[in-house]
């Protein structure tokens, strides 16, 4: 059984995540059910404060981690991340909404997003944003034309730095072929029009390579590459405040694979920009890697079919195996002395709702919870109400006890938003 989280332990060959029993939480709150570890939070949000402080000390520039919310926007998570001193990597309206309800400072929000809207947009300028990551001339243009009316707007520009992140082609997002950023002719053109706008602050530069990456290399050539482009700049009287070199830092889903940690990451960005001589404000944007090993789902095994586990979560909770053919572990939450060979899957009609095949775990039976490790993002995110599925429930564990931090939804919920016409009724 695995115990290498730093908040899971075994009791009473029982397995807890802040000493709280996954099923005796599972039989409390209901399953599916998604937990999550505040105190998990707080330590791998603290792994990525004390490495970078290295940068702050030796450049004496400063450090921004914008979470970005798309891995886990639950208010709970944004308004703890919020305390602790993060700042917000938001990709919608609605994100940016959640940011300032949690209370992060308008200067530790950057706006990404290949599509912005109007509305977004003087969503931004009026909440006074670090800045929008511009993905484009187009959207360049449309932020000054609504600046003229609703103020000044603080831009950066995405660059696509064409490198390979060596992770799943559907995370991919700095290849040449992918549709975010720009290269670095159209940015230097964009950049040069934005100077000569009168309610446009050019800041700095964005990119963004890709997500669950587990080779340092890539992060390597990019932050030369984004090096190379700032002293390209600086050559032409152009200076860069901020360099943001996006997330993408990967887990270690597959328990037994060892992959760069977050000090390793920091060191390998750190002494890459420091063999240069300029050095400039330096945000990130991690997401996966702050609450995917906080978070788990639970579901309960209702039924048994020769090899196959059929539980009471699905794809409709945790999307990411169907879609992505993502691995995530699986335990028993007791422990027993029998293990047996599974599929485990939910009971939606496709074929692509399984979370594992041919899983070793501790014997399932029905009535049996089942944990669903690393759930913490891109989980309740990707939720949806395919089947007409009610959205989980999502549970806080920590020092001071267990939260409910989002109720399960009821049938009600599903066509809360319908409306029939007169003629139908």
């Amino acid at each position: 059984m695995f115990l290498g989280n730093d908040t899971l332990t075994l009791e009473n060959r029982m397995l807890c995540v802040d000493g709280y029993p996954f099923k005796e939480l599972a039989e409390k709150f209901g399953t599916p059910l998604y937990v999550i570890s505040e105190e998990q939070i707080k330590i791998n949000y603290r792994k990525y404060i004390e490495a970078f402080k290295r940068y702050e000390k030796e450049t004496k520039k400063n450090f921004i981690l914008a979470y970005a919310y798309k891995a886990n926007s639950n208010l709970a998570v944004t308004k703890l991340l919020a305390k602790l001193g993060s700042g917000a990597d938001v990709v919608s309206g609605g994100e940016l909404y959640i940011a300032k309800l949690s209370g992060v400072p308008s200067d530790r929000i950057v706006f990404n997003g290949n599509c912005k809207t109007e509305k977004e947009i003087i969503m931004g300028i009026e909440a006074g944003i670090r800045a929008f990551n511009v993905d484009s001339i187009s959207e360049l243009l449309l932020i000054e034309k609504l600046s003229k009316d609703y103020g000044e707007a603080n831009v950066a520009f995405r660059i696509n730095p064409d490198v390979d992140p060596k992770t799943h082609p559907k995370i991919a997002t700095g290849l040449k072929k992918s549709k975010f950023g720009m290269n670095k002719e159209v940015a230097k053109k964009a950049i040069k029009m934005a100077l000569k706008m009168k309610n446009i602050n050019f800041v700095g530069l964005h990119c963004h390579i890709g997500s669950q990456i587990t080779d340092l290399s890539p992060f390597i050539e990019a932050t030369k590459k984004m090096m190379e482009f700032i002293l390209e700049l600086k050559r032409e009287g152009i200076e860069v405040e901020d360099l943001n070199l996006g997330g993408g830092l990967g887990i270690p889903y597959y328990k037994d694979k060892k992959i760069p940690t977050i000090e390793d990451y920091a060191n390998a960005l750190i002494d890459t920009i420091l063999s240069y001589d300029i050095h400039p404000n330096l945000i990130l944007e991690p997401g996966r890697s702050i609450v995917a090993t906080a978070g788990y789902l639970l579901g309960k095994v209702i039924h048994r079919k020769d090899m196959w586990v059929m539980i009471d979560a699905g794809m409709n909770d945790l999307i990411r195996p169907a879609i992505y053919d993502a691995y995530h572990h699986i335990e028993n939450a007791v422990l027993k002395e029998e293990k047996e060979v599974v599929n485990v899957a939910g009971g939606l009609c496709e074929s692509s709702d399984v979370f594992g095949r041919e899983r070793e775990i501790c014997k399932p039976e029905v009535g049996d919870v089942l944990v669903i490790f690393d759930a913490g993002a891109y989980g309740i995110s990707m939720a949806n109400n395919y089947n007409a599925r009610p959205k989980p429930r999502m549970i806080m564990t920590s020092k001071r006890g267990v939260f409910i931090i989002r109720e399960r939804e009821e049938y009600s919920d599903l066509i809360s938003k319908d409306i029939i016409p007169p003629h139908l009724l």
